[in-house]
């Protein structure tokens, strides 16, 4: 799956880090963390040390034929996301940056580097590094240097084959260290010597600086340079401005396709304030045996890279608060700003609001009163506020931000009169404890807790406490001190869910709290406090404790959280989240569950070249097919009630042709005798966007039309396997072009034939007739052409209106919401409209058809350890925590990982047999997924994941609200359902425990699967829709 162009125009834009609702924000989110800890196992380690990371943690995602910076886009994420945990680690009591006096960002002269052995005389300590490093004795750039500082780090980088037909994986070579003790917003300039030892191909190779999550720069584009040439030492110096107390800074030489460098480092250093870099050079020789004219010069007239502070992109985010705010640092990055509709909106606070408007202290019960369903979530700072805010964010439900700073804030406005409440529910986080010095106090007055106490008494309100401390205000004590010690697990559990029922959750299943302070609880106050969740047996507690209890003080009720918490990296959290949230909103809310995995095989009719063994093509046979079927069905019966699993199929129809070509009965059936084949393409950068034009085309000018027949094309078996309506009818069916293009570079002439060939062989062979047939849909090659204007229209033209993207890759995803899709623009993608789906990779590797294969790449590209076991308990923490928050993205597979029939036996939980990857990989999540839910899991075709993406954004567009109407028994009878202007382009999703409803006006569709709580889709025609509850909901 190579990506392939020219290098003519290298996009050097910074890669832009997505916000916490992206999967790559503030927290461990995505697959950041996984990668992290396999692409860096010594700092890792460390992390785990610390409490901050998993030991089980597992390797980085799939890397296609554009890895080098997927990769290292995924790594970054991570070092920046381990960063910020380990800040968050003591969150009891909650972290408290260390303050200066001053807010200046620049230093006095001779400013001192942070950053421990620099000169690597100590070899590679306080360094961690993956790829090929290695310190070596050289002069460096100092020839004069004593003998003890005569040392280098010395990398090398190796791009991907320049093959079209092998897919070999790049390798990029880094090294890190882990910093503390920054200060949070200031800037700090980060620096280092290099000179190129060798480089084979001009404009392939070059040197990143990530400061955490953030593209500090880059170096310019390697030149050729012939390895024994005299070495040219360059200087590179560019200011970054930190986010928190602690970061990495990472380097790392990455190269294009087919380009191999070896690069000497010298003097790395960070250094507080914004340090001036001369452009002198340190050494003015250099010669090259090959070099062009234009590379001569960038060799001779670069000697220092300095990379300027850009201005900062601002954006409303959903997934946090409507003031927040990222920073990409480039060498060229434009201000920009833009407004998101969001669900969720932040409370200032400057607001002259009062604490409470209208005292309902009065009432001792709501008479039937109003409220707003939306939740208030008050937390220290954004972060925070995120981690309550991400479950709500996956169901659709409103929800607000209040950031309460240490020098306190007005509350809100909570209720404008006796009967109407504004606030559905309320979530607080660690209290908004800060250090005031002689202790840790809630920077909330006595008098803003005493009103919002009032306010859930007077409107049956509950509340949610997050990361408290066992104490008598929640009926508990603590059992000893907090937990773990190192290398201790203590698991967590749900065990009593009578309170939740509609979270339809599982009880007793243990999942891990490894980097999750916590502090055991037993309950002291038995009137008015119960246990929901528990901790296990560990060592230092020999019986189990208390996670989490509901209060009832005298009608008051809170739901207590006695761990910290990140449902951003941590599938325990992920999990757990379901219970408070079903508990607070009491099962009725505006939103939805649903859980969709939905696997992609692509490279479908073509074979592949394995990892290992080397050198050998592979093709899945019917067999393979047949055996799929099977497990289909039995896997169908061992979901929940209402699931409907299935796989599809992404289909190259230039491969058919190849494999029907070759036989010896094609010689007087297939005219012509041979398929579509061209030269390979070059490789480019990984987000590169070709102007509009350009190009040169590489199919041969006889290919105008498609000519093959079908009686050619049946002539491979497993091809025609699909002519059996039952066989094609088992599985879901797309186009990936017909004989798989890299298409950044590609001309329109070439994608529109891409397209149009493909489409062609699809109806001839019948598959465009499927049940479960994508019309609309592509997964495009290697994920290319997504900044190419020219491809894009051809893909247009052709109908093709939605695509897959790669969620590894920022740019292709919608930064404002996970759950959104990216549409293209000009700007961006040099074409507007097209729908890009956010897709998930797995460590399943493209050119792997057994375990051990997909084992050996994942330990040697990704510095994985273990066996498949381990990979895939991994693979299970990661992807079950993208379906526990509720993510639609399909996951990316190819045709290899089909292999089954000839693959040794092995055990996945309950299942005994011969598995091939996608099997065992499935059987993993799943087997999971049920252990912990009773939720049905649902398959959708690439059209009708692509509409429920469109669907979620037009419904958070209409910007829906509900309020809850009481009864004078204090019980929800109705739900009013309002959208801007009470009208919305699709329905709005409302969820209630069970029963029926009656519509006011508009029109309503009931969707209910299994034992899941029953979904109401309100149609709005102009005006806001009441729904009657058949069972009125106590409180």
């Amino acid at each position: 799956m190579a990506a392939a162009v020219n290098t003519a125009a290298v996009d050097t834009t910074a890669v832009r880090v997505a916000d916490p609702a992206s999967g790559f924000g503030v927290g461990l989110a995505g697959k950041a963390i996984s990668c992290y800890a396999r692409l860096f196992p010594r700092l890792a380690a460390n992390a785990i040390v610390s409490g901050l990371a998993s030991p089980s943690m597992g390797a980085c995602s799939h890397m296609g034929p554009t890895n080098a910076m997927r990769v290292l886009n995924v790594a970054v994420a991570a070092l920046g996301a381990l960063s910020q945990l380990a800040d968050a680690k003591h969150i009891h009591p909650p972290r408290h940056l260390r303050a200066r006096d001053d807010n200046s960002t620049t230093l006095a002269d001779n400013p001192d580097n942070i950053l421990n052995n620099a000169g690597f005389s100590d070899g590679l300590d306080n360094f961690n590094h993956t790829g090929n490093v290695k310190v070596v004795a050289a002069p460096g750039p100092d020839p004069d240097a004593s003998d003890d500082q005569n040392y280098v780090v010395e990398l090398v980088a190796t791009g991907e084959s320049t093959s079209r037909v092998v897919k070999r994986a790049s390798l990029i070579a880094t090294i890190s260290s882990f910093l503390t003790d920054l200060f949070a917003k200031h800037t700090y300039t980060v620096q280092f010597q290099y000179a190129v030892v060798s480089s084979n191909l001009a404009n392939s190779c070059r040197i990143q600086a990530y400061m955490g999550l953030t593209l500090v720069g880059s170096t310019p584009y390697f030149p050729v340079v012939a390895s024994g040439s005299t070495l040219k030492w360059l200087s590179f110096s560019a200011p970054v401005t930190v986010t928190g107390s602690s970061s990495t800074v990472l380097t790392s030489v990455v190269c294009g396709r087919g380009g191999t460098a070896k690069v000497q480092m010298n003097a790395i250093s960070v250094v507080e304030g914004l340090v001036t870099t001369t452009s002198t050079s340190i050494t003015s020789t250099t010669t090259t045996s090959t070099t062009s004219k234009s590379t001569t010069a960038a060799v001779t007239t670069t000697s220092s890279v300095v990379v300027a502070v850009v201005s900062s992109s601002t954006s409303s985010a959903v997934s946090s608060s409507s003031s927040a705010s990222s920073t990409t640092l480039s060498s060229v990055v434009s201000s920009s700003t833009s407004s998101a509709v969001s669900s969720s909106t932040t409370v200032s606070s400057s607001s002259t609001l009062s604490s409470t408007s209208t005292s309902a202290s009065a009432s001792a019960s709501a008479h039937a009163a109003n409220v707003d369903s939306t939740i208030l979530i008050i937390a220290a700072d954004d972060y925070g506020a995120s981690t309550a805010s991400l479950g709500l964010l996956a169901y659709g439900i409103p929800y607000e931000n209040l950031i309460v700073p240490k020098a306190g804030v007005a509350l809100p406005v909570l209720n404008t009169s006796t009967t109407a409440g504004r606030y559905g529910g309320i979530i607080v986080i660690s209290s908004v404890a800060y250090d005031y010095g002689t202790a840790w106090n809630s920077a909330l007055t006595d008098d803003q807790w005493n009103a919002l106490y009032a306010y859930q008494t007077d409107f049956r309100i509950r509340m949610v406490r997050i990361n408290d401390f066992p104490g008598p205000k929640f009926g508990t004590a603590a059992v000893g001190a907090g937990c773990c010690d190192t290398g201790v697990e203590q698991l967590v559990s749900i065990s009593d869910t009578t309170d939740f029922p509609t979270a339809n959750i599982k009880t007793g299943a243990g999942l891990s709290t490894t980097g999750l302070y916590h502090v055991p609880a037993s309950v002291t106050d038995t009137n008015t406090t119960h246990a929901v969740a528990t901790f296990g047996i560990a060592t230092g507690f020999a019986s189990e404790s208390v996670a989490a209890v509901i209060n009832n003080f005298s009608g008051r009720e809170q739901f207590v959280w006695f761990m910290s918490w990140a449902p951003d990296w941590s599938q325990t959290c992920a999990f757990l989240q379901h219970a408070h949230i079903h508990w607070l909103t009491r099962g009725v809310f505006l939103g939805k569950r649903k859980v969709h995995l939905s696997p992609q095989i692509d490279d479908v009719q073509l074979s592949t070249t394995l990892y290992s063994p080397a050198n050998v093509d592979f093709k899945i046979r019917t067999g393979d097919l047949d055996a799929h079927v099977t497990w289909q069905t039995d896997i169908n019966t061992r979901l929940p009630a209402g699931s409907d699993f299935r796989l599809e199929m992404a289909h190259n129809g230039n491969g058919d042709l190849i494999a029907a070509t070759a036989l010896t009965s094609a010689v007087n059936l297939c005219i012509p005798n041979y398929a579509v084949d061209y030269d390979s393409p070059n490789d480019t950068a990984l987000e590169y966007q070709k102007p509009l034009g350009t190009g040169v085309n590489l199919w041969p000018s006889e290919w105008t039309t498609y000519k093959w027949t079908k009686t050619c094309a049946v002539l491979d078996d497993f091809a025609s396997w699909f002519l059996v309506t039952k066989n094609l009818n088992q599985f879901s069916h797309v186009s990936h072009t017909f004989s798989h293009m890299e298409l950044n570079n590609a001309t329109y002439s070439d994608a529109n034939r891409e397209i149009q060939f493909n489409q062609a062989w699809l109806s001839q062979m019948g598959i465009d007739k499927a049940t479960r047939f994508s019309a609309h849909g592509l997964i495009p090659p290697a994920i290319t052409g997504l900044h190419n204007g020219d491809a894009i229209k051809g893909w247009i033209d052709n109908g093709i209106t939605h695509v897959v993207g790669d969620n590894t890759r920022p740019l292709l995803r919608n930064q404002n919401n996970k759950y959104w899709p990216l549409i293209s623009t000009v700007a961006a993608n040099g074409y507007d409209g097209l729908v890009i789906i956010p897709r998930f990779a797995t460590t399943i590797y493209y050119n792997c058809d057994t375990a051990a294969c997909t084992t050996l790449e994942w330990i040697n590209t990704s510095a994985g350890s273990g066996t498949f076991t381990n990979l895939l308990a991994q693979a299970k923490t990661d992807n079950t925590r993208y379906l526990l928050s509720l993510m639609a993205d399909p996951y990316m597979f190819h045709q290899a990982n089909l292999r089954q029939i000839d693959v040794d036996t092995i055990t996945i939980g309950t299942k005994t047999g011969k598995m091939s990857l996608v099997m065992a990989w499935t059987e993993t999540i799943v087997q999971e997924m049920t252990r912990l839910t009773n939720w049905p899991i649902l398959s959708l075709k690439h059209d009708d994941f692509t509409q429920y993406f469109l669907d979620r954004k037009s419904a958070d567009d209409c910007n829906p609200t509900l309020s809850y109407g009481f009864s004078s028994s204090g019980a929800i009878e109705s739900v009013t359902v309002s959208t801007t202007g009470n009208t919305c382009s699709v329905p709005i999703p409302v969820t209630i425990p069970s029963g029926t409803v009656t519509a006011s006006s508009g029109s309503v569709k009931v969707d209910q699967l299994g034992s899941e709580p029953p979904i109401q889709w309100v149609t709005l025609s102009g005006s806001p829709v009441t729904l009657s509850l058949s069972k009125a909901v106590s409180t």
